[in-house]
């Protein structure tokens, strides 16, 4: 998992500054769809990389495969008389379009590959390329604060459990970060969260890539 190839660090870097560009311009699209022009404004909904690219933590995804971006802002505020709602398709908008980077990525590896077109070294590219979006998606829906999957359980859930939740936002972004440190610390010899993650970025890695 910590070795990296030339192939895997091109696709790395392929697939992380699509990845992170697309996954917020998405919140931002999304937002101001929703009539929230805080993103718009700010010169957020815009595809340049470098509106949205954060320097340390595009390095720390490439070096340490996790990393973050610059966060849209939001203001939920905007999307009365429904918050909830508006928040919940905002912070949804990001991770889905990780999902659509990896099915295209996906694509274009099963294209290449009944034209057999598909060298190893492109392969190796596309497939990091497809993985690391795949990673980005479910990464993000933990329901850990700030990722989107915590706004979105916020969300979601019921009142009295939305509360809950919101009353600890702080110890989840520290649980976060502890799991991250633990997994980086031990050299993923106990990496709770590629335990959780692991099985099912494999599953749809397979469902869509489709080449053994």
């Amino acid at each position: 998992m910590y070795d990296i190839s030339i192939e895997m660090l091109i696709g790395r870097v392929i697939g992380l500054v699509i990845g992170f560009t697309l996954h917020e311009w998405a919140h931002a699209w999304s937002a101001y769809r929703l009539g929230d022009y805080t993103a718009y404004n700010q010169g957020r909904l815009t595809l340049d990389p470098r509106a949205h690219i954060e320097p340390l933590g595009i390095i720390l995804a490439l070096v340490a495969g996790f990393g973050w971006a610059k966060p849209v802002p939001v203001n939920p505020r905007a999307f009365y008389p429904d918050e909830k709602r508006g928040l919940v398709i905002v912070s949804l908008a990001g991770p889905v379009m990780n999902l659509l980077i990896a099915a295209v990525g996906s694509v274009l590896i099963r294209t290449l590959d009944s034209a057999d077109l598909l060298p190893d070294f492109v392969y190796l590219v596309l497939g990091t390329v497809v993985m690391f979006n795949l990673v980005l998606f479910l990464f993000n829906l933990l329901p850990f604060s700030p990722l989107d999957g915590y706004k979105i359980a916020v969300g979601v859930l019921p009142p009295e459990q939305s509360y809950a939740l919101v009353r600890r936002e702080r110890d989840t972004t520290l649980l976060l970060m502890l799991l991250i440190l633990l997994g980086a610390m031990t050299q993923g010899r106990f990496d709770i969260l590629w335990t959780v993650l692991g099985p099912p970025l494999r599953l749809l890695f397979r469902v869509l890539v489709g080449v053994s």
